[in-house]
């Protein structure tokens, strides 16, 4: 009689993955690889998984899924001061061995998707959801849409800059220094923005 299965195991599985792509790449994944790594038969992948594609989709959803404590712990209704607080803590959280490999890979995801026959969206989805969050706050404090959307970009593309700047330098302390900085012009263009209010 055949095991029941256990849900919970594709989720410890999946795991035990995002630590093995710590020292490993998207591109050179396959099921052989991966179950030689964790030390386990390809046929628990393929039975967990089903397809390599359908493994990669889930190894991004498990990549970004590290945001959602996060974006449940957003601001909604903070000062500018409370909001950039909340923002370096948020970013800190990035700024570790771990936080930089996951990082690397959800760049390189998004980055296959650019030239993919059927690109996954994951990073465009992402990037739209913090854009959108973020738009959304500043037309609650004020700022007018058009005005809160370009800030939002100009804000959150400038976040993703210094992800990558970590990724590729490692440099912690250099990168929490260019945040701040960032943080500082992006108070000084909510505080114009912020005369303009919505009518």
């Amino acid at each position: 009689m055949a095991r029941p299965p256990r849900p919970e195991r594709k989720y410890e599985l999946l795991d035990q993955i995002l630590d093995f792509l710590l020292d490993s790449t998207l591109a050179d994944l396959t099921f052989r690889s991966l179950a030689d790594g964790l030390g386990i038969s390809s046929y628990v992948l393929v039975y967990h998984f089903g397809s390599r594609e359908q493994l990669v989709t889930e190894i991004i959803h498990g990549i970004m899924g590290r945001y959602e404590p996060l974006e449940s712990g957003t601001p909604a209704s903070a000062s500018p001061n409370d909001f950039v607080v909340w923002a370096r803590k948020a970013f800190e959280l990035c700024l570790d061995h771990r936080g930089r490999h996951l990082q690397r890979l959800e760049f390189e995801a998004s980055v296959q998707d650019v030239v993919a026959e059927r690109p996954r969206g994951a990073g465009v989805a992402s990037y739209a959801r913090w854009r959108g969050f973020l738009a959304r706050w500043l037309r609650g404090q004020g700022v007018a849409a058009k005005r809160a959307d370009a800030l939002a970009r100009l804000y959150v593309g400038s976040i993703l800059g210094l992800l990558y700047d970590f990724v590729i330098t490692g440099d912690k302390r250099a990168v929490l220094e260019s945040f701040d900085l960032l943080s500082e012009a992006f108070v000084a263009q909510y505080e114009g923005a912020a005369h303009h209010r919505v009518s």
